[in-house]
């Protein structure tokens, strides 16, 4: 068995070092704020670059002579959409060495991770596969759906040291300069008032090294999970999602995964555990059934997952992909205040909404990604019809008011180049348009960089028909017609 253990000479190596510090240093191409952060030797990223060769050798030789030791961190604390995050800003020295761990240690054969989880993997993972794994393994099947939903409390500061670092030693020597570098990364150091703390327990989040530890937690349950018959089995992070075919198979999944919570000293938040029974028509209880909660839909990473196989964007991320809109208008407003003609102001607001549509939002195509695994129409094309209303909003400056309609139609709209949303998502869904999620900025006449490009022989064009078009007449109520559009998407749920 001892020969079989990972040690840091097998896998270390300078050009490893290298491919990680390349990795480093295309960071700030994506945000740029994040490398301007200072931690405990008061340097950015920019301050490490500028001496690069002298520091990446220096490193080299620490690591190659197995001498190097972590410096203590910063502690930053954040309110997150409400929720409290500790994140631990390390020097970019021991950034590069946590990255080199992760890119050394993640989908390593010898760790066995499992194929049911999604996040933080090198390669087969992600969560737009496991989104779509879901979505397939929903529609797969006609009948009812029986869903386990669980979530941890506060997964990465309530990881337990102890069980971790055994975890760990299974897998690689003790006595190497390997474990002890994790060791040193599961018992990090951090600075306080009072002088340098020694974590008790938890993992540095905000840290790369810190999504492999993470995941190497988990991998037991994973994969005993994975051995249960009639379930489907989904894990992004410390989101479970159990998918079965019979009642009795998903109660025993239930008690397997509460057990390993249990056994791995977490906690699942109450609010996110969910026993459901997916059907089209839910009732208000099951006969004979108190297990199970009958539910139509229930929402998982952002999308909800529909009785039948259709998926639906969820409230917030409604909300977020109208506040790309929002923000596009926000950034022209000095521009579109200087427009005087009528006309020409609602082809600038149409302009602005088409590149919102299609161009780079902190070069991640987050409208595009969402577009990819809806197919709910009804909602799409609610969607097309906000857009729609707060360009003319935005344009006459009059709120959104069913008169606005009558200055300027869905026809005229459409000929000016209002992009549809609905008619994009069938294009991306047909493989018309390629939509990554990741986009490196890149310069264009525009200024914006490509997020989807067309297929050689399709054009990049939307198709003349009305598809925002209401099913009903807008109908304006409390001075804007969102709120409509808003209690229509609450009536068609």
């Amino acid at each position: 068995m001892a020969q079989n253990l990972l040690r840091w000479r097998d896998i270390y190596s300078e050009t490893e070092l290298y491919k990680a510090a390349v990795a480093l240093y295309t960071k700030p191409v994506f945000d740029w704020r994040k490398a301007m952060s200072h931690s405990a030797d008061g340097e950015t990223f920019y301050d490490f670059a500028r001496d690069g060769f002298a520091n990446i050798a220096g490193l080299h030789k620490m690591l190659a002579r197995e001498k190097f030791t972590y410096s203590p961190a910063v502690k930053l604390d954040f309110n997150l959409n409400g929720k409290l995050r500790s994140f631990y800003i390390y020097p970019w020295r021991e950034r590069l060495t946590d990255l080199l761990l992760y890119r050394l240690l993640s989908d390593r054969p010898s760790f066995n991770f499992s194929k049911s989880s999604y996040a933080y993997r090198l390669k087969g993972g992600g969560v737009n596969r496991c989104q779509t794994n879901i979505r397939h393994s929903l529609a797969a099947c006609e009948g009812t759906r029986y869903i386990v939903k669980r979530d941890i409390r506060n997964y990465f500061p309530s990881i337990d040291h102890d069980l971790l670092l055994e975890n760990i030693a299974r897998h690689i020597d003790e006595h190497d300069f390997l474990f002890r570098l994790l060791a040193e990364r599961v018992r990090f150091k951090f600075l306080t008032p009072d002088g340098i703390a020694t974590a008790e327990r938890g993992v540095p989040f905000g840290t790369a090294a810190a999504c492999f530890l993470s995941n190497l937690y988990l991998t037991p349950l994973d994969h005993e999970m994975r051995t249960l018959s009639g379930i489907s089995y989904f894990r992004y992070a410390d989101d479970f999602l159990v998918l079965a075919d019979k009642a009795e198979s998903a109660k025993n999944a239930a008690d397997v995964l509460d057990g390993w919570i249990e056994k791995l000293r977490l906690s699942a938040k109450s609010t996110h555990t969910m026993n459901l029974s997916l059907e089209p028509k839910a009732k208000a209880s099951l006969a004979g059934e108190t297990y199970f909660t009958e539910a139509e839909k229930f929402r998982h990473l952002g999308l909800e997952f529909c009785a039948g196989g259709n998926v639906r964007l969820s409230r917030d991320k409604f909300r977020k992909l109208c506040n790309i809109f929002d923000s596009a208008f926000r950034r022209h407003r000095g521009k579109l205040r200087k427009i005087k003609d009528r006309n020409k102001r609602i082809a600038f607001a149409v302009k602005t909404a088409a590149a919102a549509a299609t161009g780079v939002k902190r070069n991640v195509a987050i409208i595009d990604y969402y577009l990819t695994h809806v197919t709910d129409q009804a909602q799409l094309r609610l969607l097309d019809r906000w857009v729609a209303e707060e360009v003319l909003a935005v344009a006459l400056g009059t709120g959104h008011k069913k008169g606005n309609f009558a200055v300027c139609g869905y026809g005229r709209l459409r000929t000016l180049g209002l992009p549809s949303l609905a008619h994009r998502a069938r294009l991306i869904q047909h493989g018309c348009i390629a939509a990554p999620f990741f986009v490196r900025r890149t310069p264009a006449p525009n200024n914006l960089g490509t997020i989807a490009r067309p297929a050689a022989n399709i054009a990049p064009v939307f198709f003349p028909c009305p598809e925002a078009a209401a099913l009903v007449k807008p109908v304006g109520k409390g001075g804007r017609l969102s709120a409509g559009v808003t209690e229509e998407i609450n009536a068609l749920r």
